[in-house]
């Protein structure tokens, strides 16, 4: 049974809190999104589940509904998404075992998809920071697969869950997202004449526009690299603070053990990930190859 999706797109005080470390992130983005505010959600690795439940203000829908929901939609329709963004992302498969582990984040698989599972075109928003082709792809509309229509617009950017000194301060100098969250109108600006207050998903000459198995291109460029999936999940920003150690409390101490390690291992993700952002169009080739077999 479909999701019935009828997203909030205006500003609530009493229901949203406005996240001032993406704010920041939003001014690096696309120029025509003044009228929008990111909204906080919880960085745990689920943030783009999190961001759609917001959204759709149903205390009913969870996000583990949403990521089972995101894994059949994969599964089902599995030669489309990996023709469409393995060039990109790598393997369908790959990223669908990892999307099978609860707090993976998430990345294109998951919002193309979500883009089914809702009947909403997505409009995915990605700051410009140390930008570099293979970027490019984050910062477009995504539509569902025909014959499915969408009935609605919302808009996702990705983002850091630290502001963006501490988040190059954890990862060697350079800066890529680990966050989502949604942007919504202030209420300032309504783009609509009769009332119906839709977000815009004005695309600019700059973007491409992903929909049904072709990709309609305007004056864009080649992408002639990309990082391999990142199979992690998000720092919250609580967790970054070193906590000491009871020695009175068993539970506290393992607790603090278990956080540690998910630092370093987020750090040694980063590092990775950072060393394959500058390797050749041959060593990623090479790569995505050994990732098949």
């Amino acid at each position: 049974m479909r999701l019935q999706f009828r997203p909030t797109q205006v500003f609530d005080e009493t229901k949203h809190v406005v996240d001032m470390i993406a704010k920041k992130y939003l001014e690096k983005a696309t120029g025509d999104l003044y009228h929008l505010v990111p909204i906080e959600v919880t960085a745990d690795g689920n943030c783009l589940y999190h961001s759609i439940v917001l959204l759709m203000n149903n205390p009913a829908v969870t996000t583990s509904e949403l990521r089972v929901r995101t894994i059949i939609e994969l599964v089902t329709n599995e030669n489309y998404y990996e023709n469409m963004y393995s060039k990109y992302v790598g393997p369908v498969n790959i990223a669908i075992k990892a999307i099978c582990k609860n707090y993976t984040f998430s990345e294109l698989y998951e919002i193309a998809a979500l883009c089914n599972i809702l009947q909403c075109n997505i409009r995915s928003v990605c700051p410009k920071i140390d930008f570099q082709q293979y970027m490019a792809i984050w910062d477009n509309v995504f539509t569902p697969v025909s014959p499915i229509i969408a009935n609605c617009n919302i808009v996702i950017m990705w983002s850091h869950a630290l502001n963006e000194k501490d988040a190059r301060e954890a990862n060697n100098g350079t800066w890529s997202p680990n966050h989502f969250v949604p942007l919504i109108s202030s209420g300032i600006r309504n783009d609509s004449n009769n009332g119906n207050q839709s977000t815009s998903l004005a695309v600019t000459p700059e973007k491409r526009a992903f929909k049904n198995n072709t990709v309609t291109q305007i004056r864009m460029p080649e992408f002639p690299s990309s990082p391999s999936r990142r199979l992690r999940s998000e720092v919250n920003i609580g967790n970054n603070t070193a906590q000491s150690i009871s020695s009175d409390s068993i539970p506290k101490e393992k607790n603090d053990k278990e956080e540690r390690r998910q630092i370093q291992l987020e750090k040694k993700r980063d590092r990775s990930r950072s060393s394959r952002m500058n390797e050749t169009e041959e060593q990623r080739q090479i790569r995505l190859q050994k990732l098949k077999e």
